[in-house]
């Protein structure tokens, strides 16, 4: 079946409308007054789109919030932020703490024998924080029979960037910081954007033996820089940290239209982000609202199942919203038969020789994965090349119902659906500045969202197809 797309076609000026209604929040984290509004604003577009039993379901997370963080070095107070998941002793709580006049120490990049014959017991530790180069193409090696949609070759071009999504450096030095009876860590951003606003978090990826009960700041490559011209000499630091875990709820917007089966076909981004997030994901939510509007107007006999659109939350709340969602669909009896999920349209960038961010004009390289159901691949990538998707990796993964998180696997939101055994199709780029308060509007690759929008509205009919629900 070949949808007849044009009358509700997808409207760039409308979707970045729905971009800017999101990023007027400075974030919306899970759990924040900001988050809640956003979570509103979805569940009435959601309305006023024409889909039907719009819910905003409350699932219980675990959320912090940093009340303090500052760092006096010497008599200059020094700006920085702290390292998710630091500060904490317990799974509730809250966390105060005060190092007054330590010695600081400055231990190049905290490897182990930088540790050796150094007493850091109640001292301040800096060390330089690098993260490994980025090549997509390396990357896809972990994906057996991967394609390729790069009709100018843009992704041999050697760019600049590095990978913040996975531990490197940190946390591995801070560990060994506290380990060694440390009072605070402080890690210098060497190849970020030359800022000291990161906010990544890896206790979910590698083992931190317990709770990261020192607290973790960081500052920028310029600051540290400063700091270590006196790395030789004594220097004395204070630093004062308080945060707080308390249980809230995480937020997940749903809402439906009715096909002529039971069987649900799941469209879904998310609403939470750390910062304005015009890229992290009021784009990808703009996709699914064109995608919701053009859905909702076609008659019931041209739907073959249900069609749920969904917004998630808790990505910092170690993805509990995502979790209680499927469980709930589960208690339900409802059946997800393939879940469509598309993150994140953003302009392609790279640092330059002073950590300064250089932006083009043109997508981020893009990663689609795709479950392995015969035909479902070959189907994306015919539509990819239609709508002229350049510099997409298509990488197929595995299905399964268990297990932990490997290489060569569904990164992006749609991974708990994934590990449940739901197949899914799920479209994400990662440009370094997607936990950075850099990311606004303007980050927003504007000429992707009406083929992105289209690309996707075509593959549900190919999904119909394929799946034959």
């Amino acid at each position: 079946m070949d949808m007849n797309v044009n009358e509700f076609k997808p409207n760039k000026k409308e979707m970045m409308a729905w971009i800017k209604q999101y990023t007027r929040w400075p974030h919306r984290m899970t759990g924040t007054p900001e988050g809640k509004a956003s979570a509103e604003f979805t569940a009435d577009t959601f309305r006023q789109l024409g889909l039907s039993e719009v819910e905003i379901e409350p699932v219980p997370s675990v959320c912090y919030e940093t009340l303090e963080c500052e760092i006096n070095i010497d008599g200059r107070t020094i700006e920085c932020h702290l390292a998710n998941g630091t500060n904490r002793i317990s799974e509730l709580g809250k966390k105060d703490t005060k190092v007054d006049d330590a010695d600081v120490v400055y231990l190049g990049k905290g490897m182990e024998e930088d540790f050796e014959n150094v007493d850091v017991t109640g001292k301040i530790v800096i060390c330089d924080c690098y993260f490994k180069s980025h090549s997509h193409k390396e990357y896809m090696k972990f994906f057996q029979d991967a394609k390729v949609y790069d009709p100018h070759n843009k992704l041999d071009k050697k760019v600049n960037i590095y990978n913040i999504f996975s531990p490197n450096d940190w946390p591995f030095n801070y560990l060994r910081a506290k380990e060694k009876g440390a009072a605070a860590f402080v890690g210098i951003l060497q190849n970020y954007m030359d800022c000291h606003y990161l906010h990544e978090d890896y206790s979910d990826i590698i083992d931190v033996n317990g709770y990261m009960s020192i607290p973790s700041l960081w500052i920028s490559r310029k600051d540290g820089e400063e700091i270590k011209k006196n790395a030789d000499s004594s220097m004395i630091g204070s630093v004062h940290v308080v945060t707080e875990y308390s249980q809230k709820n995480a937020l997940n917007v749903k809402g439906i239209v009715k096909g002529k089966s039971n069987d649900i076909l799941l469209i879904h981004s998310h609403h939470d982000a750390t910062c304005k997030g015009g890229v992290q994901d009021a784009s990808g939510m703009s996709v699914v609202f064109a995608l919701a509007k053009y859905f909702a107007a076609l008659p019931k006999s041209e739907r073959k199942t249900n069609i749920m659109f969904l917004s998630t939350d808790s990505h910092y709340t170690d993805y509990e919203g995502h979790v209680g969602f499927i469980d709930k669909c589960g208690a339900n009896g409802e059946k997800i038969i393939m879940d469509l999920a598309v993150e994140h349209i953003g302009k392609a960038m790279e640092l330059d020789e002073n950590n300064d961010m250089i932006l083009y004009d043109e997508s981020e390289t893009r990663q689609i994965y795709v479950s392995n159901i015969p035909g479902l691949l070959e189907a994306v990538y015919e539509l990819v090349k239609k709508y002229d998707l350049e510099k997409i990796m298509l990488l197929p993964v595995e299905q399964r119902k268990e297990g932990e998180y490997k290489s060569g696997d569904v990164n992006s939101d749609a991974y708990d659906f994934h590990v449940r055994g739901i197949p899914v199709v799920s479209l994400i780029a990662a440009p370094m500045y997607i936990y950075h308060n850099s990311d606004d509007e303007d980050k927003v690759h504007e000429a992707s969202l009406e083929p992105v929008a289209m690309m996707f509205i075509q593959l549900v009919s190919k999904v119909w197809d394929i799946l034959k629900p």
